[in-house]
């Protein structure tokens, strides 16, 4: 992938450090390698990249204290609030932070968003229609519908606890039905999966491999599979969830200044536009083309008064009835 920068933003005038830039990568860890592989070409600057889940990466950011990562790239919203919320993370406004609408980055300036995504049922066309029990049965529209006796053992959701992905599937039904209703549904969804994955690329993964039937996972993850070939047919349902997949610079960090340089290089238009080509989001600078896989995609069923600060506010307590398993 050849990514330009924007010519408008200075993004590489200062010294480069030696020092390595580390890199909390929260989404694929091929697709942030090919985005640090790009970004050491322009600058001569060495990296680090940690691939982390959003829990993971949670955990280990709020709890273990000095790290020395300087950036976390990607993961939703709702984490970077955390870290501004526990002042882990530092206040920069890039130079291209001024063409994102104000509804994508922090009013405060401490997390900037790259991209959207939206909560998906996916479901593997393949596996559906060679099993007896499913071929005659009307694919899932709804969350409700994975709950049917015939789909038991045969769906996967990701786990909230250490999946961004099933966070914001948690989150947003609690913001949506309120907490016990949304605790209630995602327990019956646990009972009825095989397993919960620790990442939701996995639970798309295991959809694309025909281990099961049917996933909850962001789209972009979907997508993904269905790109290299798989028969994944992909349904929002009403009032879905989705993510901002943000960039924030922590406090702390070894390389200050390279951390901003790659935050102006992953915010610039040429950057966005590319990204958004390899990982099937939607992106979050307007007049950037969506991917053709992406084109026919209505988002009207978003739920669209899902809040981030909401759902960073009140993580510990929604994981505190998610482990004891109260309905």
């Amino acid at each position: 992938m050849v990514i330009a920068v924007a010519a408008g933003i200075m993004l590489f005038s200062e010294k480069k450090s030696n020092q390595p830039l580390k890199v909390y990568v929260i989404f694929q860890e091929d697709e942030g390698r090919i985005l640090l592989e790009t970004f050491k070409k322009k600058t001569d600057q060495p990296y680090e990249l940690i691939r982390m889940s959003s829990g993971e990466a949670s955990y280990r950011l709020l709890t273990l204290g000095k790290t020395g990562i300087d950036v976390v790239l990607g993961g939703p919203a709702d984490l970077h609030e955390q870290l501004k919320n526990k002042s882990k993370s530092v206040h920069y406004l890039s130079p291209a932070v001024g063409s994102i609408p104000a509804k994508y980055k922090d009013s405060d300036g401490y997390w900037t968003g790259m991209y959207m995504g939206a909560l998906a049922i996916g479901v593997n066309q393949s596996v559906w229609q060679r099993d007896p029990q499913l071929a005659s049965l009307p694919m899932p529209q709804q969350y409700e519908d994975l709950l049917r006796p015939e789909l038991a053992g045969k769906i996967q959701i990701p786990d909230p606890e250490t999946s961004g992905t099933g966070y914001t599937l948690l989150a947003s039904l609690a913001q949506q039905r309120g907490e016990h209703e949304a605790i209630s549904l995602m327990q019956k969804l646990k009972k009825q999966s095989a397993s919960t994955t620790f990442a939701g690329i996995t639970s798309a993964q295991r959809l694309a491999e025909g281990e099961v039937a049917a996933v909850v996972s962001f789209l972009g993850d979907q997508l993904r599979f269905k790109n290299s070939g798989y028969d994944i047919r992909s349904v929002i349902p009403p009032q879905a969830g989705w993510e901002i997949g943000a960039i924030s610079i922590l406090k702390g960090g070894n390389n200050p200044a390279a951390a901003k340089q790659f935050v102006d290089f992953m915010l610039s238009r040429e950057v966005q536009a590319d990204y958004m080509n390899i990982a099937f989001s939607f992106p979050v600078t307007p007049d950037i083309p969506v991917n053709p896989l992406l084109a026919s995609v209505k988002l009207e069923n978003l739920y669209p008064a899902y809040r981030f600060d909401i759902a960073a506010r009140v993580r510990e307590q929604l994981m505190n009835q998610w482990r004891t398993g109260v309905e």
